[in-house]
C-alpha cells in the first residue's frame, strides 16, 4: 500500500485528538536495508532531542530490514523512554521478553525478504546479461538495441551496429600495433 496510506492506519491507531498532532517521517524511494534515510535520522534526532514519546509503524519492516540496524534502534528508543509499536503485526516493544523476542524474531525474517530479492534480482540480471539479453540503459558503443524472442516473447537485445563495430575493431588493432 502507499506511503499515504500507512501514515493514515498508523493515524487512525492513536487514541482520539493524537493523530492531530503527530508527525509523520517518510522516506520515499529509500530501502529499509539501512538507516541512512534523511527521514529517519530526523526523527532520531527528534528522539535524542526528547521531542518524541511515541513512534507508531505500519510494520517492523518499514523502519528497517536490517537486524543489527534494529537492535541499535531499538536500544536508542529504549533509553529515551519511546514507546514503539507496529500497528499491523501488533507488537509494541515495551521492555518485555515476549515483546522484543517478536520483533527481533519478524526482523530476521525482513532480513531474510531483502536478501532473497536482492540474490533473485541479481540472478536475473547476470542470466539476462548472458543470454544477451538487453539490460536497461544506453547500449554500450559498438551495439544497439534490438529485439529478439525468448520463450516465445519478444524482449529488448543488443545487436551489433555495423559502423561502430569496425571502428572499434579498427581501434583495438591499432593499439596492438603501438
Amino acid at each position: 500500500i502507499s506511503v499515504e496510506q500507512q501514515a493514515q492506519l498508523c493515524r487512525d491507531a492513536l487514541p482520539a485528538g493524537e493523530a492531530q498532532t503527530c508527525k509523520v517521517y517518510t522516506d520515499k524511494g529509500f530501502s529499509g536495508k539501512n538507516i541512512d534515510r534523511p527521514a529517519l535520522q530526523r526523527l532520531l534526532a527528534d528522539v535524542e532531542a526528547g521531542q518524541v514519546e511515541k513512534i507508531l509503524v505500519y510494520r517492523l519492516d518499514r523502519i528497517s530490514r536490517s537486524v543489527h540496524d534494529f537492535t541499535g534502534l531499538c536500544t536508542r528508543l529504549s533509553a529515551r523512554g519511546v514507546h514503539f509499536q507496529s500497528v499491523t503485526e501488533g507488537i509494541t516493544l515495551d521492555n518485555t521478553p515476549s515483546g522484543t523476542v517478536m520483533a527481533q524474531i519478524m526482523m530476521v525474517f525482513a532480513q531474510f525478504e531483502r536478501e532473497t530479492i536482492q540474490r533473485r534480482v541479481t540472478d536475473n540480471y547476470f542470466a539476462r546479461a548472458k543470454a544477451g539479453m538487453y539490460l536497461g540503459g544506453r547500449p554500450p558503443f559498438g551495439f544497439d538495441k534490438g529485439e529478439t524472442l525468448v520463450g516465445g516473447k519478444r524482449t529488448a537485445c543488443y545487436v551489433i551496429n555495423p559502423q561502430q563495430s569496425a571502428l572499434m575493431a579498427a581501434i583495438y588493432a591499432r593499439y596492438l600495433q603501438d
